[in-house]
């Protein structure tokens, strides 16, 4: 089997990377303090659009969009371990922390890392969605969504 440096397969979903790290928005985390989410099964993003439209009487018959911003999010799913693995922010950090900051009338923010095929996408994040599910004969699973705290320090670039 040969490695060729010019390999564009398709991308397998276990090659998304979905890294946290804690800290403020001002200062982006070190490359040693990135950690993995978890054991995942699911990870994605979403720019969801905010438009506006034009009727105006000069556009030849069709309604117009213009995008005035977009409400960026990253979602994951995965599996809970009885423990989280040392290399990993986990679930039961997530557990701790999120009504932690809450009580505090803190907001729940954490930097976040996605990388997704031939970029990394990099930004200073709000939990906006935390969720566990255990059914009797099942493997306890979790849902997180993320969505930008601070708009500045969002970022992304080519993967190295």
């Amino acid at each position: 089997m040969a490695i060729c440096a010019n390999d564009t397969a398709k991308l397998i979903g276990r090659n998304a990377t979905l890294e946290l790290a804690n800290g403020c928005a001002d200062t982006v985390p070190l490359e040693s303090e990135w950690l993995y989410a978890g054991a995942l099964t699911t990870k994605g993003f979403d720019f969801s659009p905010n438009t506006v439209t034009s009727d105006a009487d000069d556009t030849g018959g069709f309604q117009e969009s213009l995008v005035t911003n977009a409400d960026f999010t990253i979602s994951a799913e995965g599996e809970v371990r009885v423990a989280d693995k040392s290399d990993e922010y986990g679930f039961g950090q997530m557990v701790i922390y999120f009504p932690t900051e809450i009580k505090a009338r803190r907001q729940p923010t954490v930097w976040v890392r996605l990388g997704f095929g031939p970029v990394t996408m990099v930004g200073y994040m709000t939990i906006t969605a935390l969720s566990g599910d255990a059914g009797t004969n099942d493997i306890v699973t979790f849902s997180l969504e993320l969505k930008v705290a601070d708009s500045d320090s969002v970022s992304i670039v080519e993967a190295a």
